[in-house]
């Protein structure tokens, strides 16, 4: 069957991420492929699964509306069960516009979400976070993960799908878009804390793969 190949948006727009995030999708048998969704004409061929991290795509958005071909090509391959992680810049790709700074002007973005992100022009949230799962779709046996929010963007539609927790002060709210092959949310996630995510994510792009 080759190798299981997923790919991972990397340019000027998604250009965070925890290095140890590569190496436990590595562990985990995936083999990772970047690829610039500002350049490229579609995803990377013959891939499993797709990883969009953080960023800055607010900073970008003329260049990422303008790379259609890419966004139609995410969005389809998505709604077909494509598996993904989305964090922060890379849920704001996935909903359906990005405003401008002066709220008036929006630039379309992939459309997986039915929502579009605007400038609160303060800090939204900061700090780490523990998230939790109540459903167990990718966070089995009432697992945790680590991580951490930094946005002065906010969405119309952040999701209710997990419980956060404020390290800082114990306080919780929901949000992130959780689906069997979806997770799209503002934090940014770091998979060592809980190596299940990785695993449970390397099996659904298996799962993916046997399917197609």
């Amino acid at each position: 069957m080759g190798s299981l190949r997923i790919a991972a948006a990397y340019d000027e727009a998604f250009c965070f991420y925890y290095r140890e995030n590569f190496r436990e999708l590595e562990r985990s048998g995936l083999e990772i492929v970047f690829f610039s969704p500002m350049e490229s004409g579609s995803l990377p061929r013959d891939i499993s699964g797709l990883y969009l991290g953080g960023g800055y795509p607010e900073l970008h958005v003329k260049e990422l509306s303008g790379a259609r071909d890419v966004m139609v090509d995410i969005k389809q391959k998505i709604d077909d069960g494509l598996p993904v992680i989305a964090e922060c810049g890379g849920f704001m790709y996935l909903n359906k516009a990005i405003f401008a700074d002066d709220g008036d002007v929006q630039d379309e973005m992939c459309g997986v979400f039915d929502a579009s992100c605007r400038n609160a022009h303060r800090l939204v949230r900061f700090g780490y976070v523990t998230v939790t799962e109540e459903d167990g779709k990718w966070l089995p046996g009432g697992a945790m993960i680590r991580g951490h929010e930094f946005h002065h963007y906010e969405s119309t539609d952040n999701g209710d799908g997990c419980i956060v927790t404020k390290a800082s002060d114990g306080s919780t709210y929901r949000e992130i878009h959780v689906t069997d092959t979806l997770w799209a949310g503002w934090p940014h996630l770091y998979f060592a804390s809980a190596p299940c995510f990785a695993r449970g994510f390397a099996d659904k792009c298996r799962q993916y793969r046997n399917r197609m």
